[in-house]
């Protein structure tokens, strides 16, 4: 099993002032700036920057990982003062084998901490056949079913309000982005 997740960019703005966030968003830097790569699990996992994904001229990352129960992760932090922001990536995920006992899934996800690093929850955007996740109070999701290069937009106060209501945005200070190659099973 395999899964892919290949992002351009990833912008996540103060709505209000137009201020970009996330420190190397668009990967033009190499994936150490401004980013965090974690590895659980066995199997093999990657994370590679290049500008051979989508025929542009830009940078790309791939986040990979295959095989056994684990998870490749690109992960980013960024404090803030209110939910007024705005989540824009463009993506494509890809997946490969899997059965409902081992699934892989490709996600980009946001996560909202509280200013004590308690994930209060977390919205998802993944692409799998067979991924059983169940939406809560804490958790929205938003399947992707274009695995082709796409545009995805997210009013981040609107997914509190709507969504995730569950989490207190008067508690959110902090916002994570995260992308991830995921095997539930081995």
């Amino acid at each position: 099993m395999r899964r892919i997740v290949l992002l351009p960019f990833l912008l996540l703005a103060a709505v209000a002032f137009g201020q970009e966030l996330l420190t190397n968003g668009d990967f033009e830097q190499d994936i150490t700036v401004g980013w965090t790569r974690l590895d659980s699990g066995a199997g093999t996992h990657d994370v590679t920057r290049d500008v051979n994904y989508e025929p542009d001229p830009d940078y790309e990352v791939y986040v990979y990982q295959y095989d056994n129960p684990g998870s490749t992760v690109l992960v980013q932090t960024v404090d803030i003062s209110r939910t007024l922001l705005e989540l824009k990536f463009r993506a494509r995920f890809e997946e490969g084998g899997g059965s409902s006992t081992c699934w892989p899934a490709a996600c980009v996800s946001l996560l909202y901490y509280n200013s004590a690093d308690g994930l209060l929850g977390e919205t998802k955007y993944y692409y799998s056949t067979y991924a059983n996740w169940t939406p809560s109070p804490t958790l929205s999701l938003h399947q992707v079913t274009n695995p082709d290069w796409t545009e995805h937009t997210l009013d981040i106060d609107e997914e509190l309000a709507t969504n995730l209501t569950g989490v207190d945005p008067v508690q959110v200070a902090k916002v994570g982005v995260a992308l991830v190659s995921y095997t539930s099973g081995g």
